[in-house]
């Protein structure tokens, strides 16, 4: 009798714990916090371009509730912190959007581990690298 109120109880808890509750809360955890910018790429056209280490305090601030901050423009390359670049993101799409001037397009960006690195709108590769510290 008790092996098989066991196996029900078992089976309610399989059956209540539905794999996509948590889908959102996985994404949305990896960027929120604070990350900042360590390296930038561009590439002739050729795809010989690398990850160049830069010397910058800018960053981007990713919050719970879908908005961003930046002590820089998050619309280009630049390593200042002269432009401050408000906006939102979406984690579905894995995109920032910000105001970036005319163009006004999404930015994309992937995160691996504590790293993230943002693709800009270029003929050529263009992206910079940041590392969570916050």
């Amino acid at each position: 009798m008790k092996q098989i109120l066991f196996t029900l109880i078992g089976i309610i808890l399989l059956i209540s714990c539905d794999s996509s509750d948590d889908a959102g809360n996985v994404l949305t955890s990896d960027i929120i916090g604070t990350w900042q910018l360590t390296a930038n790429l561009s590439d002739p056209g050729d795809g010989s371009g690398s990850f160049q280490s830069v010397s910058s305090n800018k960053t981007i601030t990713f919050n719970a509730d879908g908005t961003s901050t930046s002590n820089g423009d998050v619309c280009d390359m630049s390593i200042t912190t002269s432009t401050n670049t408000n906006g939102t993101y979406n984690t579905t799409d894995k995109t920032i959007n910000a105001n970036c001037g005319t163009t006004n397009l999404p930015i994309s960006y992937t995160i691996d581990n504590l790293t993230m690195d943002i693709s800009y709108f270029c003929i050529e590769a263009c992206q910079s690298r940041y590392r969570k510290i916050n």
